[in-house]
């Protein structure tokens, strides 16, 4: 249905022009090849991958794996298979409409009132808690390499330091560059590449017992294994932050905006303060003519998110999570609790155990990278940018910040690095990472709804098959089914 050269889209118009950009128009390339796709065009999923191995993975996944063995592997599997389609199904719309999902949520029912109040309420509330939680554990990483063993709890305002000055310099990297996207993306290509090459080639070999590996083989296939007693606060939290972190992956669609990916292209991105110029970017999505033309160039642009989000998202997420848990379910007793400040610099004490005292400070190495990609990627720049995007809309933002929308995404970011560190100083990490990745869960209830309803409104020609539909109405079940479990097991029930 259109009206006066818009289209209805879900509870909105989009305006409609001509034609869809090509992938050669958006990378300035003559044809897309190997390298055009390694160095100019894949990308967004880096990004979302260096976030993703973090909390989860270097946090989360060892202290599962060692408390309730690898039988529970199976979490990791379902959970980054539907992910990686659920992000899909985000960026498609993206590609479609040029709009990130924080804005065009507000096409889906009940209505945009109700996405512009809740979804800047939760963000924050995850965000401040995450990043802290995230940022806290980073610290907690590099203290153990400073003082040359774990700190203690005597030590935590050296810890809490550490982590104001990561926070602090996840703040300065984004200011720098001429798109924040691709600053991001160039250093997570740096950061993942480093630590899965580690993991998988130096620490692995020397750690990983058979036995281990068979178990976690065997508890991939084990669906619907849950460990009688589970904590399921903790599990639900290695569920929700397997790949990025289940219903809040929408707020880490937002590079493909960025990045140029369809319609995006005509939209505009925030650009950085140092090394960035003002751009113009558009409150209203754009959408194309359907014709063949159109349609074809934007199965092309399907395509390449497919390659970027499983040969790099999908792929890494998967050794991203195994990795860490198989190395720390080899190296340490089966049952134990471990410890809240210092999950990661537990392990290189081990590691150094069995190899030395330079495995102790190459380990601490990598658990200090792991985290400070995801605190840089997930907290500090996602959530201002988000809130940035949502604000955008409004003429009067707009006006105040003279059509330059990096005043808005600075004055949340440092009233939001403020809020962090406040948070800091509430409880220890691992316990703020836990509450950051049930909220995610809780979110998700939300935000998977919305996604297949606005799915269902894309022009059949462009929309998904039906097999995604059941995969985001299974994703949906067992997100409901962790979130209800954890509140059930705070309140004293249990049904596992």
């Amino acid at each position: 249905m259109s009206k006066s050269g818009k289209i209805l889209f879900g509870r909105g118009f989009l305006e409609v022009v001509d034609s869809i950009p090509t992938i050669e128009e958006v990378f300035e390339i003559h044809r897309v090849d190997l390298r055009s796709l390694v160095f100019k065009i894949l990308g967004p999923s880096i990004i979302a991958l260096g976030v993703a191995i973090g909390g989860g993975e270097w946090l989360l996944g060892p202290a599962s794996a060692v408390k309730y063995g690898m039988g529970v592997f199976w979490i990791v599997l379902v959970s980054a298979l539907l992910q990686t389609v659920y992000n899909i199904s985000l960026t498609r719309i993206i590609m479609f409409t040029g709009e990130t999902p924080i804005v065009y949520l507000r096409r889906a029912p009940p209505g945009p009132w109700f996405w512009m109040v809740f979804t800047p309420v939760v963000i924050v509330a995850w965000g401040a808690w995450g990043l802290a939680g995230i940022a806290g554990s980073c610290g907690t990483a590099l203290g153990s390499i400073i003082l040359g063993r774990l700190p203690t709890a005597q030590e935590a305002e050296l810890v809490r330091s550490l982590t104001i000055v990561i926070i602090l310099l996840c703040m300065f990297i984004v200011t720098v560059g001429a798109k924040i996207e691709r600053t991001l993306e160039v250093a997570n290509w740096f950061f993942v590449f480093f630590t899965i090459f580690t993991l998988l080639f130096i620490i692995a070999p020397f750690t990983v017992k058979p036995n281990i590996l068979l178990e976690a083989l065997a508890g991939t296939f084990k669906f619907g294994y849950i460990p009688s007693g589970a904590d399921m606060g903790l599990l639900t939290a290695w569920w929700a932050y397997t790949a990025l972190a289940a219903g809040l992956n929408f707020m880490f669609m937002n590079w493909y905006r960025d990045k140029g990916y369809g319609m995006s292209a005509l939209v505009g991105y925030i650009p950085a303060i140092i090394g960035g110029r003002k751009i113009p970017v558009s409150p209203v999505g754009k959408t194309f003519t359907l014709n063949i033309d159109n349609i074809s160039t934007f199965k092309k642009w399907m395509r390449i998110l497919k390659y970027d989000q499983w040969f790099i998202f999908f792929t890494g997420a998967m050794l991203g999570m195994y990795l860490p848990a198989l190395i720390a379910g080899s190296l340490l007793p089966r049952g134990q609790d471990l410890p809240a400040w210092g999950v990661a610099a537990h392990i290189a004490n081990e590691y150094a155990e069995v190899v030395g005292l330079w495995g102790y400070y190459l380990v601490g190495l990598i658990g200090f990278i792991i985290l400070f990609s995801s605190a840089l990627g997930a907290y500090v720049d996602a959530v201002p940018r988000n809130l940035t995007d949502i604000l955008w809309s409004s003429e009067t933002i707009r006006r105040w910040a003279g059509n330059d929308i990096r005043k808005v995404y600075y004055t949340i970011l440092i009233a939001y690095i403020v809020f962090s560190i406040w948070a800091l100083y509430q409880t220890q990490p691992l316990i703020l990472v836990t509450i950051a990745a049930n909220i995610a869960n809780f979110i998700g209830l939300f935000v998977i709804p919305a996604v297949i309803y606005l799915n269902m409104k894309l022009p059949k020609q462009v929309g998904p098959e039906v097999w995604e539909y059941v995969a985001l109405a299974v994703f949906l079940l067992l997100s409901a089914f962790f979130f209800i479990n954890t509140i059930l097991n705070l309140v004293g029930v249990k049904i596992l």
